[in-house]
C-alpha cells in the first residue's frame, strides 16, 4: 500500500495484490481520497490444461515447503549470507561473474533463465565450495518465481541424486516419471492418471542433478551419455559435480554438450573478514578482532588459506559463535603451522558447537533435548566409521543391523524373545491346553503350524521382491487395494508373466477351492489351504511391498511406514492364517477351533514380527545403545544433528553435511583405537613371485600368471542364515525350547554350513590362470575358460564381485564390453554391464607386476583401482 498527498490534502491510496488467494480486502482507518485496487491475476488456463496446472501448483508448493525447511536446517537463508564468486570455466553465453546473492546483482534464477541457446548449467567446485548451496538456492528462487510472481513459464526444479538412476534400465524420461510418481503420489490426476508423464514430456520440470562425482568412474560417462540422449536438443538441466571428476570427462569429449559451465572461486581473506564481521555476535567483537585482523593483513597465514573454502568459513562461525570459545587461537602459528592443522581444529570443534550445554527453561512443558558434546561426537564418529567401512555415504536406519554387534546377537536375541513369547502364549491359552486331550503338545503343534504358514508367505514374498525385503515397507492401507497393486508391480523382481499368473491365478485358486468344498466334496482341508495358505501369501505380497527409500520424504516417515506395514500384517495376514486353521477344526465339529485359531495366529504373528525390518532395527538400536555406541533415542539424535547442521537428508536416509566431515570423524575414532582407517591407507600386496603357488611368465607380447588357490565356499550361508532364523523362531515360540533335541536341531544349521566350508577348503586347489596378450585377456578357473578380445573391451578394472544381485564380498578383475560385442555366458555377469575375469581376494589392491602388465597390454582400457567399489 502506498499513499501520496493530493492537492486537496487527501491521500491517494493504492493496494497491489500479486498472485493473491484472499477473497476480501479490509482497509482499516480514515480514508480520504481515492481507493484503488490493482489485482494481478495470471491468465486462466484452458479447460484442457486446468487439471495439469493444478498438479503443477501442488507440486511446486510441496517442493517449496520441503526445500525451505532444508535451507533453514543448513543455514542457507541466513540474513548475512556468504557470497561465493562463480566464474565461467569456458567460453559461454553468460560471461562474467555468477553471483549467488548480492545487492544490485542479478539473481540466480534470472541468470539461469537467460542462458542461451539452452538453459543447461553445470556447477563445479571443490569439496565444500558451495555447489549444493547454489543448487538449493536456485531451486527455491525458481519455485518462488512461479508461485509468488505468476511466471508460469518457469520450470519446476526437481533436485535428485544420480545414485538412484540405473541408466541401463531406465531412460531419463522414465526415471523422472518414476521419481515423480514415487515422491509425489498424491498429485491431482489428469485424465484419471498421475500427471508425471505429461509434466516430464512437456518439459515442465527441470532436473537438478547432484552427485555425479560420487558415482563410480565408469558410471559417470554412462550418465552423461544417457543425459545427451534423454535431453535431446531442447532439454534444460542443472548438473552439480566436483571439478576434477567433471573435467576428466570433458577432456575425453564426454562433457555435457551445449552447457554453461561455472566454477566456484576461492574466497578472498578480506571477503571472509567482512562476512565474519557482519555475522559474528556484536557482543563478541573483541574476541573476533585478532582473527579478522589476520585475515585482512596476512593473506598467507595458515588460517587465511584454510578459510578460502566456504565449508571452513561455516565451521569457524559455528565453532566459535558462543562464549567462551576464542577464534583468535586459530592465528597461533605454533599450534597451527599449516592449513591442514587449522582445518582439523575446525572439524574437531564443530560437534561441541553444534551441541552446546544450554539448560532448557524449567517452566516449559516439553523442554528440548540436550546432548553431551563428547558423547555426541563419539556417536557420530561410530556412525561415520560404519559408513566408511561399507564405503557408503548414506546412513539408513534399516541397514544398521549389519553392524558387527547386532549380527552377533541376532540368533540369541531371537531365541530369548521367542522363549518369552512362548511363556505368554502358554499363560494366555492355559484353558485351551487343559481342555485339549493332547495338552501342551497340541498347543505346540498349533503354534508351529502358524509359524510354518507365515514362513511360507514370507519366503514367497522374499522371492518376489528379492533382497529389498530387508528394506522398510511402505505404509499400506488395506482399503487402497489398487494403490497397493501398483507398488507391488513397481518393486517386484519376477517377470510380467509370473506377476500376471500370480495375481490372476491366486484369487482364482481360492475361489476354485472354496467352490470345490461347497459343491463337490466337503473336505475341510480345502478351506484350510485356501484361507490359511493361498490368501495370506497373496496379501503378504500385495501389502508388504518395499518402500521407495531413495527419495522418501524423511527417515522418520519410512520408520512409521514400516511400523504401519507391520501392523497391517498382524491384523490382516496373521489372522487369516489363524482363521484357516480354526476353520479346519470348526468344520470337523471340533470344540477346540477357537483355541487352535488363536494359537496359530500367535505363531504367525511372532514369525512376522521377529523377522521383520522393524525387529532388526530394534535389535541394532538396543544392542548398540546398551554398549554406548549410539544413544537410546537414536532417531531423535539424528534429527537434532540435522537441525544443528551436521547431517542432512538424502531421501529417506541421512548423510553427513560433507564427506570430509564424515572421514574426519571416522579417522578420529580409528586413531583413538589405534587402527588405520579402513579403505584409506594403502594395503601392502606381496609380489606374485613371493606368493608360493603362483608363477609369472613375462615377455614383450605375453604375460601369463599361473597358480592354484584353495576354495572358500561361503555362498551357502546366504540360504542357511534365513533357515536358521525360521527354525529358531519355531523352536522358541512353540515351546520346544524345553526339549534338548530341539537345541541339537538348531546346531545342525551352522554345523552344516561349517562342513560345506571346510570340505571346500580341503578340496584340490583350483587352477587359476591369467594370460595377457596384444589381442586380449584369457582367464582359466578350474575347467572354465573366459576370453575377451581387446577390441571388444571398453574398460578393465578391479571391482567387488556380485553374483545374482548378491555381494560376494571379494574383489575380482572384471571387464566392461562395448556395445555389440559378443556376450559371455550368464554365469560371468556381474551386473551393470561388467563380466567376471579372475578373483583377486578381499583387497582391491593389485600386485605391482600384474598392474604393470595390465597397463601395458590393455592400455587406456585399464583403470587402476582407487579402493573398493
Amino acid at each position: 500500500m502506498a499513499g501520496q498527498a493530493d492537492s486537496g490534502g487527501g491521500a491517494h491510496i493504492t493496494n497491489t495484490a500479486v498472485d493473491c488467494t484472499a477473497e476480501y480486502l479490509i482497509q482499516i482507518g480514515v480514508l480520504e481520497g481515492d481507493l484503488n485496487l490493482i489485482l494481478r491475476v495470471p491468465p486462466a488456463p484452458s479447460d484442457d490444461d486446468a487439471p495439469l496446472a493444478a498438479a503443477e501448483r501442488r507440486l511446486a508448493r510441496s517442493l517449496l515447503r520441503r526445500w525451505r525447511a532444508e535451507a533453514d536446517a543448513w543455514h542457507m537463508t541466513d540474513p548475512e549470507p556468504l557470497r561465493v564468486r562463480w566464474t565461467p570455466s569456458r567460453q559461454v553465453a553468460s560471461a562474467g561473474e555468477f553471483v549467488p546473492a548480492g545487492s544490485g546483482a542479478d539473481t540466480i534464477a534470472g541468470t539461469f533463465l537467460r542462458l542461451r541457446p539452452r538453459r543447461r548449467l553445470v556447477v563445479l567446485g571443490t569439496a565444500g565450495s558451495g555447489k549444493t548451496t547454489l543448487s538449493v538456492l536456485l531451486t527455491l528462487e525458481l519455485l518462488a518465481r512461479r508461485l509468488t510472481q505468476g511466471e508460469d513459464d518457469v520450470p519446476i526444479p526437481l533436485v535428485l541424486s544420480l545414485e538412484s538412476w540405473n541408466t541401463r534400465r531406465q531412460s531419463l524420461t522414465e526415471w523422472l516419471v518414476d521419481r515423480l510418481r514415487q515422491d509425489h503420489p498424491g498429485l491431482p490426476t489428469v485424465d484419471g492418471v498421475h500427471p508425471a508423464l505429461r509434466l516430464v514430456q512437456e518439459r515442465r520440470v527441470l532436473p537438478v542433478l547432484d552427485g555425479l562425482d560420487e558415482l563410480p568412474e565408469h558410471r559417470r560417462a554412462e550418465v552423461l551419455d544417457a543425459l545427451h540422449t534423454g535431453l535431446g536438443g531442447a532439454g534444460d538441466i542443472v548438473l552439480v559435480s566436483r571439478t576434477t571428476e567433471y573435467t576428466d570427462l570433458d577432456r575425453k569429449g564426454q562433457g555435457l554438450r551445449h552447457a554453461t559451465v561455472i566454477e566456484s572461486l576461492p574466497l578472498r581473506p578480506d571477503e571472509v573478514a567482512e562476512y565474519l564481521q557482519r555475522a559474528r555476535p556484536r557482543s563478541r567483537a573483541a574476541d573476533w578482532a585478532r582473527l579478522l585482523k589476520t585475515l585482512r593483513t596476512d593473506p598467507s597465514a595458515p588460517v587465511a588459506r584454510a578459510l578460502t573454502n566456504p565449508l571452513m568459513v561455516w565451521l569457524v562461525r559455528r565453532a566459535y559463535e558462543r562464549h567462551p570459545t576464542d577464534p583468535g587461537e586459530l592465528t597461533d602459528r605454533q599450534r597451527f603451522p599449516d592449513r591442514g592443522a587449522v582445518e582439523a581444529q575446525l572439524l574437531d570443534r564443530i560437534v561441541p558447537a553444534a551441541f552446546p550445554a544450554l539448560p532448557p527453561d524449567p517452566g516449559r512443558l516439553h523442554p528440548p533435548r540436550t546432548w553431551d558434546a563428547d558423547r555426541a561426537g563419539a556417536w557420530l564418529s561410530y556412525l561415520a566409521l560404519l559408513l566408511n567401512r561399507r564405503e557408503e555415504s548414506e546412513l539408513a536406519w534399516w541397514r544398521l543391523y549389519t553392524a558387527p554387534l547386532p549380527r552377533l546377537l541376532a540368533v540369541p536375541a531371537l531365541l530369548a524373545t521367542g522363549i518369552l513369547l512362548s511363556l505368554v502364549i502358554k499363560a494366555g491359552l492355559s484353558g485351551y491346553t487343559e481342555s485339549n486331550p493332547l495338552g501342551g503338545m497340541a498347543l505346540s503343534a498349533d503354534v508351529t503350524g502358524g509359524v510354518v504358514f507365515a514362513a511360507v508367505a514370507r519366503s514367497v514374498t522374499a522371492s518376489w521382491f528379492g533382497q529389498r525385503l530387508t528394506e522398510p515397507r511402505r505404509s499400506a492401507n488395506p482399503l487402497l487395494f489398487i494403490q497397493a497393486l501398483r507398488s507391488l508391480d513397481r518393486n517386484s523382481r519376477v517377470g510380467p508373466l509370473v506377476r500376471s499368473a500370480t495375481l490372476v491365478g491366486g484369487p482364482a485358486l481360492v475361489v476354485l477351492l472354496l467352490a470345490l468344498y461347497t459343491f463337490v466334496t466337503p473336505e475341510p482341508a480345502l478351506v484350510w489351504f485356501s484361507i490359511g495358505g493361498v490368501l495370506p501369501v497373496l496379501l503378504m505380497i500385495v501389502y508388504t511391498a518395499p518402500a521407495d527409500t531413495v527419495d522418501a520424504a524423511t527417515p522418520d516417515e519410512l520408520l512409521r511406514g514400516e511400523q504401519s506395514a507391520l501392523v497391517t500384517t498382524l491384523t490382516l495376514v496373521a489372522p487369516l492364517i489363524g482363521a484357516g486353521v480354526g476353520a479346519f477344526f470348526w468344520l470337523n465339529d471340533s470344540t477346540l477351533a477357537r483355541g487352535t485359531a488363536i494359537a496359530a495366529w500367535a505363531g504367525a504373528s511372532a514369525m512376522l514380527v521377529l523377522l521383520s525390518p522393524w525387529s532388526r532395527w530394534m535389535l541394532a538400536k538396543c544392542s548398540l545403545a546398551a554398549t554406548g555406541r549410539v544413544p537410546w533415542s537414536l532417531m531423535t539424535f539424528l534429527r537434532d544433528a540435522r537441525t544443528a547442521g551436521l547431517l542432512q537428508f538424502s531421501g529417506g536416509t541421512y548423510r553427513f553435511r560433507n564427506r570430509r566431515l564424515q572421514d574426519h570423524l571416522a579417522n578420529r575414532l580409528t586413531e583413538e583405537r589405534g587402527t588405520a582407517p579402513p579403505g584409506r591407507e594403502p594395503v601392502p600386496v606381496p609380489a606374485l613371485s613371493d606368493a608360493g603357488h603362483f608363477t609369472v611368465e613375462h615377455a614383450k607380447d605375453h604375460f601369463c600368471l599361473r597358480g592354484r588357490s584353495r576354495r572358500l565356499p561361503l555362498a551357502h550361508w546366504a540360504a542357511l542364515g534365513p533357515l536358521m532364523g525360521v527354525y529358531a523362531v519355531r523352536m522358541s515360540v512353540s515351546g520346544q525350547w524345553q526339549d534338548g533335541i530341539a537345541w541339537l536341531g538348531l546346531l545342525v544349521w551352522p554345523f552344516l554350513g561349517a562342513v560345506v566350508t571346510v570340505v571346500g577348503l580341503f578340496l584340490p586347489r583350483r587352477r587359476l590362470e591369467l594370460e595377457l596378450t596384444r589381442g586380449g585377456v584369457t582367464s582359466v578357473i578350474g575347467r572354465r575358460r573366459r576370453s575377451y578380445e581387446w577390441r571388444h573391451v571398453e574398460e578393465i578394472t578391479v571391482r567387488r564381485a556380485v553374483f545374482r544381485g548378491r555381494d560376494a564380498r571379494f574383489h575380482a578383475l572384471q571387464v566392461r564390453l562395448l556395445a555389440g560385442a559378443p556376450r559371455p555366458p550368464r554365469r560371468s555377469r556381474m551386473g551393470e554391464g561388467w563380466y567376471f575375469v579372475l578373483p583377486l581376494g578381499r583387497s582391491p589392491q593389485v600386485d605391482p607386476q600384474l598392474g604393470a602388465a595390465l597397463a601395458d597390454f590393455a592400455g587406456s582400457r585399464w583403470t587402476p583401482p582407487s579402493g573398493g567399489r
